[in-house]
C-alpha cells in the first residue's frame, strides 16, 4: 500500500514538474504582484499551468532568486500581501495553509530548489 502512495505522488510531483518547465517557456503568460509591506520588498509572480492550476512564485523585488514556490487550484481568490504573509488561497486547509510566511521560511527556499 505504502508503496502505491509513493508512486502516485512521484507520478503527481511529475505532472507538476512538467507544468513548471512549460511556464518558463511562455514569460509573456505571467501576471505580477508587488508587496505592499514592507516597503515593496517581495514580488509574486503567477501563472496557469493547466485550466485550473496556478503557479505561483515568490521572489526577492529585484532579485531573480526563487524564494518559494506553490502550485495550488484557483479557487476565485486573487493573491493579497499582509506585513507578514502572501495569502494565495483562503480555502487550503493543509499544512501550508494557503500562505507564504514573509520572510520565506528554510524550507521554502529548499523546496523552491527542486524542479
Amino acid at each position: 500500500m505504502l508503496c502505491i502512495v509513493i508512486v502516485f505522488f512521484g507520478i503527481k510531483y511529475c505532472f507538476e514538474a512538467r507544468g513548471r518547465i512549460g511556464a518558463d517557456k511562455k514569460p509573456d503568460r505571467w501576471w505580477t504582484s508587488v508587496s505592499d509591506f514592507p516597503n515593496e520588498e517581495y514580488t509574486a509572480m503567477s501563472t496557469f499551468t493547466s485550466r485550473d492550476t496556478i503557479l505561483l512564485r515568490l521572489y526577492r523585488t529585484g532579485d531573480s532568486t526563487l524564494l518559494a514556490e506553490r502550485t495550488y487550484r484557483e479557487h476565485g481568490v486573487d493573491i493579497f500581501w499582509t506585513e507578514h504573509e502572501l495569502i494565495y488561497d483562503t480555502a487550503d486547509d493543509s499544512y501550508l495553509g494557503g500562505g507564504i510566511q514573509l520572510p520565506p521560511t528554510r524550507l521554502d527556499n529548499f523546496l523552491a530548489m527542486l524542479p
